[in-house]
């Protein structure tokens, strides 16, 4: 294949030095350029000599309370919106309860119909059953008197044989039928008079009883129904809406969180390598994330005695998934407005000596130049 010379001795010489100026050019010039920017927040500074840094969130002296409702539902009414706030007892929201409702009326009529029948007994009896009574009493004792009239008159005949045997015996047995009669109707009369048998007014009582109290039951099955604020509280959050259904168990989301209104915790989580350095009533002070300069005085509430692994990760290269993490509770004195529930904020908690670290070759303690955890 021919080639010309011209092509070996100008072309291609240009065509390289062109690519070596480009490349130059791309690798000098067109490289990107750092640039060293002050970051948007100044990042916080220990205020005690010696402390040890750890991460807490805000959470009510109470902490957070998820409500559920004691039994599955629909929910039919929302009574409260998130931050509104609560007194102890006040409906947060209810289920639908249209079967128990219905079944609370039934019981109701039948409490009615137990008590209707008690105070049948109590007015037992019927002031027009009396006359009628004393009527029959009044006739069983004329007939009485009557047969007694004809015995006395049989028996009164000296000569024995003007009256038979068989008449004298039928009279007397006729004034034995009209006693008996006579007896009957007045006991009868004393019962009416006496009113109803007290065992059947306290059956009555008891089956009037039994109505009441299944009414009472449903009326509270109605009542638990209706999820209520367990004490005085600020609605945190609220997920809970008109028509869902609203399960018993535990769900990733609570249909409605409270808590306290005031004062505000700080739940500080401290790393199980500087627990040492920390003892009950240590002085502490926190920082907002964003802002700083503002100090926000701490008191000390308590230490969850209780060790769990470590949740929350700060971003330090030092630590570690597996540590586990002691849980220190401080009070805020003085909330800042900008001081919300669940925000973070940097702590800084006073310690009596700086961290140390042991040497490998010596096996001695050594001061660390820069605390465990600290600025």
């Amino acid at each position: 294949m021919y080639r010309s010379p011209l092509l070996n001795k100008a072309i291609i010489p240009v065509l390289a030095v062109g690519s070596l100026t480009y490349a130059l050019y791309a690798t000098g010039v067109m490289r990107p350029q750092t640039v060293a920017e002050l970051p948007l927040f100044p990042p916080p500074e220990r205020t005690f000599p010696h402390a040890v840094a750890a991460v807490g969130v805000i959470e009510p002296a109470s902490e957070l309370i998820a409500i559920a409702p004691r039994v599955p539902g629909w929910i039919q009414t929302v009574h409260v919106v998130a931050g509104q706030t609560v007194k102890g007892g006040d409906p947060l929201f209810t289920l639908d309860s249209s079967d128990l409702q219905a079944e609370r009326e039934l019981r109701e009529h039948a409490a009615e119909v137990s008590e209707a029948k008690l105070k049948r007994l109590l007015a037992f009896p019927r002031p027009e059953d009396i006359p009628i009574a004393r009527a029959a009493v009044a006739e069983a004792q004329a007939k009485l008197t009557d047969a007694r009239t004809k015995f006395s008159f049989v028996e009164s005949i000296s000569d024995k044989r003007i009256v038979s045997a068989d008449e004298r015996v039928e009279r007397e047995q006729a004034m034995a039928r009209q006693q008996a009669e006579f007896a009957a109707r007045q006991a009868e009369l004393d019962r009416l008079l006496a009113g109803a048998w007290k065992q059947d007014i306290a059956v009555a009582e008891r089956e009037l009883d039994i109505a009441r109290m299944a009414t009472a039951r449903t009326q509270a099955d109605i009542d638990r129904m209706t999820t209520r604020a367990p004490i005085d509280a600020v609605v945190l959050r609220l997920t809970a809406r008109t028509g869902q259904y609203a399960p018993v168990e535990t769900i990733e989301e609570p249909l409605v969180t409270l808590g306290s209104p005031a004062p505000l915790h700080v739940r500080a989580d401290i790393n199980e390598q500087d627990i040492p350095r920390i003892s009950a009533g240590s002085s502490a002070q926190a920082m907002l994330r964003g802002d700083s300069r503002e100090k926000i005085p701490l008191e000390f509430v308590r230490i969850e005695p209780l060790l769990t692994p470590k949740k929350a990760l700060s971003g330090f290269a030092q630590e570690r998934v597996d540590t586990r993490v002691m849980q220190i509770i401080y009070r805020v004195k003085s909330a800042p407005p900008n001081l919300f529930v669940g925000q973070q904020v940097d702590l800084f908690i006073q310690t009596d000596a700086p961290a140390t670290l042991v040497h490998p070759a010596t096996d001695r303690y050594h001061p660390r130049a820069i605390e465990s955890g600290s600025s």
